[in-house]
């Protein structure tokens, strides 16, 4: 298979840059990691494609956290990135097969909310409605309502047949014109291809299909290779064992003997027992 990539670049015609990516990889290890399958796998794929493009949008040092909580069967899902793809994600209900006609994957109506983090600090939150229409719809109104920039966005994940993690976006830079963004959204509009076809070989073939359709050169700034990447260690752990406070933690210890917990994320193990425990309270 091949590795995961992702090119930066711009359309210098239109004044738009965009960011196409190819994270199969990524989204399998996901998948792995969380035993996901059905719409949950689905959507999943696509939150930390969403995590991934609201996290290009904003610095270096700034990565980005996506929430949606809906009435849906799958209740809620979480996917973070950094500006270079470091991502992650995972759902509350892990192998929900939503309807055919449900639209949502499973999530319902509810909260689509986004958190910038610069380190261990929350920077800013967001929040908007999540409505019961397809998820990159909601994802193009919440960046029309929280950071009122015109976006196009396609995203193509497969979790059952040829697995796949796919998808770009295309945004206007400052001062670009109503008349140009009209002339790309006319182009985009007459691609003759359907998502599975858009993204149907390598990202390579996307941007020629693009560039066609636009009659434009893409100029390719930036490339890199992103990852499955969770970040949790056994420093972490102890800290949240402090943040429960000494009361509770000498509860379960009593209880259980040791303290034993599960990172949500990738599924790693860690496990304390009652001297390393009483220690962290020295």
């Amino acid at each position: 298979m091949k590795d995961d990539i992702y090119k930066v670049g711009i359309f210098e015609d239109y004044n738009f840059r965009f960011l196409i990516t190819d994270c199969t990889n990524t989204y399998i290890e996901t998948m792995k990691r969380n035993s996901l399958e059905h719409s949950s796998a689905n959507l999943v794929g696509k939150s930390m494609l969403a995590s991934f493009f609201l996290a290009f949008m904003v610095k270096e040092g700034i990565a980005v956290n996506l929430q949606l909580e809906g009435d849906g069967e799958i209740e809620r899902v979480i996917a973070y990135s950094d500006r270079i793809g470091r991502m992650k994600g995972h759902t509350k209900h892990r192998q929900i097969l939503a309807g055919v006609e449900d639209v949502t994957l499973g999530i319902g109506k509810g909260f689509f909310r986004v958190t910038r983090w610069g380190g261990s600090h929350k920077i800013h939150q967001s929040v908007t409605k999540l409505d019961k229409i397809p998820f990159e719809q909601n994802l193009i109104n919440y960046i029309n309502e929280s950071d009122q920039l015109v976006s196009f966005v396609s995203l193509y994940v497969d979790h059952e047949n040829e697995i796949s993690a796919k998808g770009i976006i295309l945004q206007s830079l400052p001062f670009t014109e109503q008349k140009v963004i009209d002339k790309l959204m006319d182009g985009i509009s007459n691609i003759d291809l359907g998502t599975k076809e858009l993204f149907a070989t390598d990202i390579s073939y996307t941007l020629d299909v693009l560039e066609k359709a636009l009659d434009s050169k893409a100029t390719i700034l930036e490339e890199g290779k992103p990852e499955f990447y969770c970040g949790c260690s056994m420093q972490k752990i102890k800290s949240a064992i402090v943040s429960i406070g000494r009361d509770e933690a000498y509860s379960i210890l009593e209880e259980q003997g040791e303290i034993e917990m599960i990172c949500e994320f990738c599924s790693e193990k860690y496990v304390l027992d009652a001297e390393e425990v009483r220690l962290l309270f020295i």
